[in-house]
């Protein structure tokens, strides 16, 4: 999926509407998923590939041979950070780059996190592959089947690396069967975008913590004039039923097994589900997809004063700030919320956003290492702090938070803590930390069919689940024979 913030910057300047240039560094989510069947099988052949011919090699990771190297090791990191985001990235790794010798990193921007991950794949056939690269929450299973990388796991053992700085549930965003595949690095959440000026009018005193509190909410809105933006957006109901601490797929979400079947066919997805379709079909929501030229809709829709509310990733929060810094939308005064949970008496958590780096082992151990160099600098306490303040990402280490510059930036702007407090404050568990899926990208589009047979096709939620599950059942089933299960 193709969201860039400055695909949103020119949208909004030529409709003159405020909000935001909310970036879609992500898709829902996160971001894309997994592979085509014929890429995704491409992946397979060359990781086996990989695997018959000395992945045991890249098992294990040799700092020692950065130590002893004379000179400098040039390394390549493909990334997919555009405007404010981009900017940052520069800055952080031109300062990496010139505070030390030994390694030199060089940035390749891709247009979108889509491109990214295909690109990846296209890489485990013909080689051309990075030393480092930044691919979405939901692509890790994808990454684990291609066997082409370093877990970071290794490195972190073999540098003898503290974690107990991190937040546990971005680690654990990114582990399978207990092995740290990926660092985390971009971690974002969703959260609630409101104009508090529209909710004044409505009568509404503070903004909805619950899903029912939003169905009511969004009903006064649209009494006084507005009502919310309704992305069509699967990675929403997916962070509904982590809040309520229901899974998504068999065997702990895929975190202690290969995921084979859907699980989320329960009264509480239902519920969800029905809640949705009464807002739209009430006129109190209005949906707009989550990709395409229609894609920031419901931004757009606040500063045109269409909407009250809606719900989007915090990874837009820098350039939002910045739009409604020039002055030219007066009648927006935004306000950030926790995403509304299923229910404040069941507690779950909200799903870990964003995307992590992963060390490529189609290299030597020595780009390896230099590698390893640069991505435990990118998640340091400084540059975590750097980066939030620069990004409106979620600081991913406690000690980052206590730094003059992230204390500066949530004192100035509290809305950038709530996506913080929001992750702390989840449970640790595996329908929290997301569901493991290598074709993810088909499970996502299945939901969303059944999503849009329910809002535009008058389907019932409890058919329309049934059909998603049944769809997504088999294409986990198709996936598994291509890659091998």
């Amino acid at each position: 999926m193709s969201r860039t913030l400055r695909r949103f910057a020119l949208a909004a300047a030529a409709t003159a509407a405020p909000l935001v240039t909310v970036a879609g560094l992500l898709a829902p989510g996160g971001g894309p998923a997994a592979a085509s069947p014929a890429v995704a099988s491409a992946a397979a052949r060359a990781g086996a590939t990989r695997a018959a011919h000395g992945a045991a090699r890249s098992a294990a990771c040799d700092l020692k041979a950065l130590a002893a190297h004379k000179g400098v090791v040039h390394i390549s990191f493909w990334e997919s950070m555009v405007t404010a985001n981009g900017t940052t990235l520069s800055a952080l790794t031109n300062a990496f780059n010139a505070k030390q010798h030994k390694v030199h990193v060089t940035l390749v921007q891709q247009r979108s996190y889509t491109t990214t991950w295909v690109k990846y794949q296209a890489g485990l056939s013909n080689g051309q592959l990075p030393s480092v690269v930044q691919l979405t929450s939901i692509d890790l299973q994808g990454v684990a089947d291609s066997r082409s990388v370093l877990p970071v796991g290794a490195c972190i053992k073999a540098a003898h690396y503290k974690t107990s700085d991190f937040l546990p549930r971005v680690l654990a965003a990114y582990k399978v069967n207990g092995t740290q595949v990926g660092m985390p690095f971009a971690v974002s959440g969703p959260v609630l975008l409101y104009n508090k000026l529209a909710l004044a009018a409505a009568g509404i005193a503070s903004p909805p913590k619950t899903l029912s509190q939003l169905v009511a909410d969004a009903a006064a809105l649209e009494a006084h004039g507005s009502g919310m933006g309704l992305k069509l957006d699967p990675w929403h109901l997916e962070t509904w039923l982590a809040s309520a601490n229901q899974l998504f797929v068999n065997h702990d979400n895929g975190r202690k097994g290969r995921a084979t079947k859907a699980v989320f066919d329960t009264p509480v997805a239902k519920k969800i589900w029905t809640d949705l379709a009464t807002m739209v079909a009430s006129g109190d929501a209005t949906t707009n997809p989550a990709t395409g030229t229609a894609e920031y809709d419901n931004l757009l829709g606040i500063g045109a004063g269409k909407y009250g509310m809606t719900i989007d990733t915090t990874a837009v929060l820098g350039t939002v700030e910045a739009v409604l810094a020039t002055g030219k939308y007066p009648n927006v005064q935004l306000g950030v919320a926790p995403f509304p949970v299923y229910r404040t008496s069941v507690h779950g958590g909200i799903e870990v956003g964003g995307s992590a780096l992963y060390i490529s082992n189609h290299q030597s151990p020595l780009s390896e290492a230099a590698a390893w160099d640069y991505v435990s600098y990118l998640d340091s306490t400084a540059s975590q702090a750097a980066w939030a303040k620069g990004t409106g990402y979620i600081p991913i280490r406690a000690s980052s938070t206590k730094t003059a510059a992230v204390k500066a930036l949530w004192s100035a702007n509290p809305g950038y803590k709530v996506a913080y407090e929001q992750l702390l404050a989840g449970k640790n568990t595996p329908a929290a930390d997301g569901a493991v899926i290598g074709p993810y990208t088909q499970v996502r589009t299945a939901e969303l069919n059944a999503e849009q047979s329910m809002f535009q096709g008058g389907v019932s939620p409890a058919k329309a689940l049934a059909a998603a599950t049944s769809q997504i059942d088999a294409i986990m089933t198709q996936y598994d024979a291509r890659v091998g299960s």
